[in-house]
Order: structure tokens, then C-alpha cells, then sequence
């Protein structure tokens, strides 16, 4: 598994055969040249045609936007249309140059949609095929987190993942999402300072607040759900 984030990569493996103990790793700088380090440093399985990575890429590589449910959209290719164009009219993305993702979600219901630039992807694939190390899967931080975490939340609430330098927030009210934002936080900040500022952005109450981040923060009212995914929070041998 490989996290990338703004300017720092961790990394963390557990040999398939013969299985091994989970080793982590992490490198700051940009994201290729730091995933070049760690490709030198992790243990690989004597199958290597077993081994597969699993990127998970934090801010500020994607861009999330909540699409209204639209009538007449039925097939994924048409909501990734709509997700473009939206993408275009608020980010001001060139399509050609962006690959989007719309998140599954129940008749009638919003639908989160992510968007990643096509240079890193390519790039990311090329430096891992070199290594002969393809990728499994790739999915945006939030993304995964949702799909971890959906079944724990409330009715009303505030998600939130916490990175070094970033907040993502899913607004959610009667079980229904409702809005979504990235806030560019100080490495220090207090998360508390940081849902404020989601508040005021957002124009919405307190609600309850779940939190999936590294570690918990002291006197903090939110629950904490967990680390950014289950390897990081594993301690190594």
C-alpha cells in the first residue's frame, strides 16, 4: 500500500510468499522521486508475479466535487460526463488531461466524484511497470475511507480525514451526503480550528464529527474511526 500525500510517500508491505512481516516506510519529496527511494528499500516477495501495489493518493492530487442526482443519467459514462463538465465549470480542469471517477450510490441520491490528473497516473504506472510491480488499484484518500467507514456513521454527521497539511470533510444529513471540501490546514493546526473553518465555509451546524486520521488528538470532541488505513496503523517489529 502507498500513500501519497503533499510532499511525503509512506509505504507499507507485507510479503505474500513467504509472508513476512509488515514493513513501512516513508520519504519526503515528490511523490515519484520519493517512491523511487522507497522501491529500493521495501522487502519483495521471491514471487514477485503475486505482488501488486495499491496507491491511495491524498491531497492535493485529487479534486472532489458532490454531484446532484440528475434524471436521465443511467450509465457510469454518463455520469462521468456530468462530473467533467462540472469539474470544468469549478475547477476549471481540462478534460483531456484529467480522469474522473464517480463514486456508486443508491437511486436518487448525490454521488461523490473525483478527479485525478492523467500525467501522474501514467507517470505512476510507468515508474512501477519498470519494477514490474503493476498496480492493483488506486483510489482517492476519501474514497477509501468512505467505503471503510460507511457503516458506522449517523444519520447527521461530519467525516472527516485528517492528513499533514490537508482536511477533507463529507457533510452528510439524514443518511444522505449533502456537500464536500479540502482545506489546506497548517502541519500543526488544531483540527478543532480546522472544522471551524468548515463550518463557516460550509454554512452548517456542528454536527457529530468522525475523524479518520494518523492518531488521535488529545481532548478532542470528534471520534476518532482509525488511522489512514489499517497497515499504518499496525506497528512494526
Amino acid at each position: 500500500m502507498v500513500l501519497l500525500a503533499h510532499d511525503e510517500v509512506q509505504w507499507a508491505a507485507r510479503p505474500r510468499w513467504p509472508v513476512g512481516p509488515l514493513w513501512q516506510g516513508r520519504e519526503r519529496g515528490e511523490a515519484l522521486e520519493a517512491i523511487a527511494t522507497l522501491l529500493e528499500r521495501a522487502p519483495r516477495s521471491r514471487l514477485g508475479y503475486l505482488e501488486r501495489v495499491d496507491l491511495l493518493l491524498g491531497y492535493p492530487h485529487v479534486h472532489y466535487l458532490l454531484l446532484p442526482w440528475q434524471e436521465g443519467l443511467y450509465s457510469d459514462l454518463d455520469w462521468q460526463g456530468f462530473a467533467m463538465a462540472l469539474f470544468g465549470q469549478h475547477h476549471d480542469l481540462d478534460p483531456t488531461r484529467w480522469q474522473v471517477a464517480v463514486d456508486p450510490a443508491p437511486f436518487g441520491q448525490a454521488r461523490l466524484a473525483a478527479a485525478v490528473g492523467k500525467e501522474l497516473l501514467e507517470a505512476l504506472q510507468a515508474l512501477l511497470r519498470a519494477r514490474r510491480l503493476p498496480i492493483g488499484s488506486c483510489r482517492p484518500l476519501l474514497v477509501d475511507a468512505l467505503r471503510r467507514h460507511w457503516r458506522q456513521l449517523p444519520a447527521d454527521y461530519r467525516f472527516v480525514v485528517r492528513e499533514a497539511d490537508a482536511v477533507s470533510c463529507l457533510l452528510g444529513q439524514q443518511g444522505l451526503l449533502e456537500q464536500v471540501c479540502v482545506l489546506p490546514v497548517a502541519p500543526r493546526a488544531a483540527l478543532s480550528e480546522a472544522l471551524l473553518m468548515v463550518e463557516v465555509l460550509c454554512d452548517v451546524a456542528e454536527r457529530q464529527t468522525l475523524v479518520v486520521a494518523p492518531r488521535q488528538e488529545r481532548d478532542s470532541p470528534s471520534h476518532w474511526l482509525g488511522s489512514l488505513h489499517p497497515w499504518l496503523a499496525e506497528p512494526t517489529p
